[in-house]
């Protein structure tokens, strides 16, 4: 006779207050894991006694580490709003956020690391201090959705608001609300995404810019590659010709420009230091350098002090050539200062994409051909047409937006 399969007690682990030697005393949360078949006595630190002062409060904090120690195990009361962000956190954006300095990621990783560094602000700044109590089980009622909705329109600029968020902002917020909450289906504490299905919705609007990207003429263009010094000449030419996404363009190295036929081929990014795999499968390509650029690029690399094929294009000296210059910082300092003082807009480095983009539809190139030059995922981005045009035929469509370009400049002057 088959007995029936005995359901597994649920843990609550247990929570204690430890001295150490040096520095305050610190919450330590243990627990049983089975690894093996075997139990396993683990444990984690919560926090120190100056970050949670009372028991209540380590509790509190120590609530996610009690969902993980309980992967398959019913909770006899359902988790609250907190501990849900903090085992997303800890278990989702964690080994996203887990990249040193000039590290690479991993290319397997679900988000990249600026992403995850993101979302993690987003629950902390916004969703932990108004929603952190709430069991997520409240949010199976219409009434505490109608409140989450309420709370996103509370948050939004508008002229009674004036110090509000942009939409893009409240979006962002509903939108890491929501991939959390897939979380917490997927974990078992909720049937369904209480954020899909339109079940909280933003007001209308919220994906609408509030402003135009900033744009430069070609005349413009021009007269800001006069001012600049070489190394920032050589990072404007290229985001203006090319129209790459700047952690591309500050992710080359040597080896990925043959300056010989002038071709680049976009193999990683960098961003905020960390080396990370390229935003989609089309991003991967190789483009022609136009010779305007080309030229620039190889009198770079007679002069550039880290000019060896491993070496980046963009290489700091700050870092002895370790990491590439960090775009923002470059932009701030050497290159909008020049252009505000030329009586240029106030570009920033997607400004460039933007103008490529502009330029090549003035020009009167094909939405596909723009797309194959930006290198986009799919048209509706510049629709759904794939494949890739050949070396050739790159540049050919790439010389006739040189040539208008040039056209426009010296037509003006």
């Amino acid at each position: 006779m088959n007995q029936a399969k005995r359901r597994a007690t649920y843990q609550h682990g247990t929570l204690t207050l430890e001295q150490r030697n040096r520095g305050p005393d610190v919450w330590v949360y243990r627990y049983f894991e089975l690894e093996g078949g075997r139990k396993r006595r683990r444990k984690a630190i919560v926090g120190t006694q100056e970050q949670c002062p009372t028991r209540a409060a380590a509790e509190r904090a120590s609530e996610h580490l009690r969902l993980t120690a309980n992967p398959e195990t019913f909770n006899p009361e359902c988790p609250t709003m907190g501990g849900l962000i903090d085992r997303y956190i800890e278990q989702i954006l964690r080994p996203c956020l887990d990249v040193p300095l000039g590290g690479a990621q991993d290319s397997a990783a679900p988000i990249s690391f600026h992403c995850a560094k993101s979302y993690k602000s987003v629950l902390n700044r916004w969703v932990r201090p108004r929603w952190e109590s709430y069991r997520l089980r409240d949010f199976d009622k219409p009434a505490v959705r109608a409140g989450v909705e309420e709370w996103l329109r509370s948050l939004w600029r508008s002229p009674k608001n004036v110090d509000g968020l942009a939409p893009k902002t409240v979006r962002s917020i509903w939108n890491v609300m929501k991939l959390a909450f897939k979380f917490a289906v997927k974990w078992g504490y909720l049937n369904q995404n209480p954020m899909g299905e339109k079940r909280v919705e933003l007001p209308r609007g919220s994906t609408k810019r509030q402003k135009q990207p900033v744009q430069l003429t070609a005349a413009e263009f021009f007269l800001l590659l006069t001012r600049l010094g070489p190394c920032e000449k050589v990072a404007v030419a290229f985001a203006g010709w090319l129209g790459p996404r700047i952690s591309e363009a500050f992710g080359l190295k040597w080896q990925d420009l043959d300056l010989s036929v002038g071709v680049v081929s976009f193999r990683q990014g960098c961003v905020q230091g960390r080396i990370t795999p390229l935003k989609t499968e089309a991003s991967r390509a190789n483009l022609p350098v136009p010779e305007e650029v080309l030229e620039l690029l190889r009198q770079w690399h007679s002069v550039a002090i880290y000019h060896g094929p491993g070496d980046w294009v963009f290489a700091s000296p700050y870092t002895k050539g370790k990491r590439p210059f960090w775009p923002a910082q470059l932009l701030k300092t050497h290159i909008k200062p020049v252009a505000l003082a030329a009586g240029l807009p106030d570009i920033g480095w997607h400004s460039f994409r933007h103008t490529v983009s502009a330029w090549g539809k003035e020009a009167g190139l094909e939405l596909e051909e723009v797309k194959t030059l930006l290198r986009h995922e799919n048209i509706a981005t510049t629709s759904e047409v794939y494949g890739d045009l050949g070396m050739e035929a790159k540049r050919r469509i790439q010389q006739q937006l040189v040539n208008f370009v040039k056209q426009q400049a010296t037509s003006i002057q």
